[in-house]
C-alpha cells in the first residue's frame, strides 16, 4: 500500500506546482494590463510602449500633467504638424549633453549616454510613435534599450529603461536602469528582455545621470516639491533647451570633481565598463595609459 502511495503524492505536488505557475503568469498579465502598457514602436536593440492615462497610472508619472511630446521638442507643433529633421536634430541635441557620472578618466569630460546612432534611432521611433497616437491623446512612454555582450551573445546583454513625459514645465526623462547586466541560460527572446514592469525608479549611483557644466540653459536636474532634493536620475528639459546655446553654468563652483589618484581612476574606468559604456579595447587602452603614470 506503502508502493501505491507515492504516484498520488507526486502528482498532487506536480498539480501545486503547475497551478503556482498559472497563478503567476495570471498575475503578472494583470498587472501588466493594469498599467495600460501598449506597444508603440520598435527595432532589434530598443522598444517604446505607450504609457496611457489612467486610474491605474502610477502617481510618479504625473499622468494629470501630460502634453504632447512633440510640442515640447517643436513648440507649437501637434503631432501631425511634425517637421521630422527638425524633430531629430533638436532630440540627437539632448544626448550630446546628458552622459554618466564619474567621467574624469576621459579627459573630464562625461562619456555620452546614448552613442550617436542610439540616440539617432530613439529619435526615430519617438517621432513615429508621436505621429501614430491611436487616440491622439498625449502619451508618456517606457523606453527599453539593449546593448548586446560582445563575449555572450544571445546570452548577455546590458539594459537602459527610462520613461519619457511632457509636463507644462517641460520634458521628464527619468531613468532606473543604465547599463543593467541581464544573464540568459539559454538564447534569450524579445520578451526576455523587454518584460519589464512600471515601477517607481529609485535614485542611485548606478542610474545617475550626468549634466556637464557647461550647457544650453533649460536641461537641469528636476527636483520635486514633494521631495526637496535633487535626485540625478531624473532630469527636466524645459522648452527653451531646444534652442539654446551652451552656456557656462555655476562659474566658480564645479559640479564634478576629476578623480586625483590612480586606483580612483581605475575603479571608474571599471565602472564604465561594467555598465556597458565603454569597449573592452577602449576599456584596455584608456587602462595602459593611466598605468604609465605609476
Amino acid at each position: 500500500m506503502a508502493a501505491c502511495l507515492k504516484k498520488p503524492i507526486r502528482a498532487k505536488k506536480k498539480n501545486l506546482n503547475l497551478l503556482s505557475f498559472f497563478l503567476t503568469l495570471l498575475f503578472t498579465i494583470s498587472c501588466m494590463s493594469s498599467q495600460r502598457k501598449g506597444m508603440a514602436s520598435s527595432s532589434d536593440s530598443i522598444v517604446l510602449y505607450y504609457l496611457k492615462k489612467s486610474s491605474e497610472t502610477p502617481i510618479f508619472l504625473q499622468s494629470e500633467t501630460w502634453l504632447p511630446i512633440a510640442s515640447g521638442i517643436l513648440t507649437g507643433a501637434g503631432p501631425d504638424q511634425l517637421d521630422k529633421s527638425e524633430f531629430l536634430s533638436r532630440w540627437e541635441k539632448l544626448f550630446k549633453f546628458t552622459g554618466v557620472s564619474d567621467t574624469g578618466v576621459l579627459n573630464a569630460e562625461p562619456v555620452r549616454l546614448f552613442t550617436e546612432d542610439e540616440s539617432s534611432r530613439l529619435g526615430e521611433l519617438l517621432y513615429k510613435a508621436e505621429t501614430e497616437i491611436p487616440d491622439g491623446l498625449p502619451q508618456a512612454y517606457q523606453v527599453i534599450i539593449k546593448r548586446e555582450d560582445p563575449i555572450r551573445p544571445g546570452l548577455r546583454i546590458r539594459r537602459i529603461v527610462f520613461y519619457i513625459r511632457n509636463t507644462t514645465e517641460g520634458i521628464v526623462l527619468e531613468f532606473s536602469e543604465i547599463g543593467q547586466v541581464l544573464d540568459f541560460q539559454t538564447t534569450y527572446s524579445f520578451r526576455d528582455w523587454t518584460l519589464v514592469p512600471i515601477v517607481k525608479p529609485e535614485s542611485s549611483s548606478r542610474n545617475s545621470i550626468y549634466l556637464p557644466e557647461i550647457r544650453p540653459e533649460g536641461l537641469d536636474y528636476l527636483t520635486l516639491a514633494s521631495e526637496g532634493e535633487e535626485v540625478k536620475n531624473r532630469i527636466l528639459v524645459k522648452n527653451s533647451f531646444w534652442t539654446a546655446n551652451p552656456s557656462k553654468k555655476n562659474v566658480g563652483t564645479p559640479t564634478k570633481k576629476i578623480p586625483k589618484t590612480i586606483e580612483d581612476r581605475l575603479r571608474t574606468l571599471q565602472e564604465l565598463l561594467d555598465k556597458g559604456l565603454i569597449s573592452k579595447p577602449e576599456y584596455e587602452k584608456k587602462k595602459a595609459e593611466i598605468l604609465k603614470e605609476l
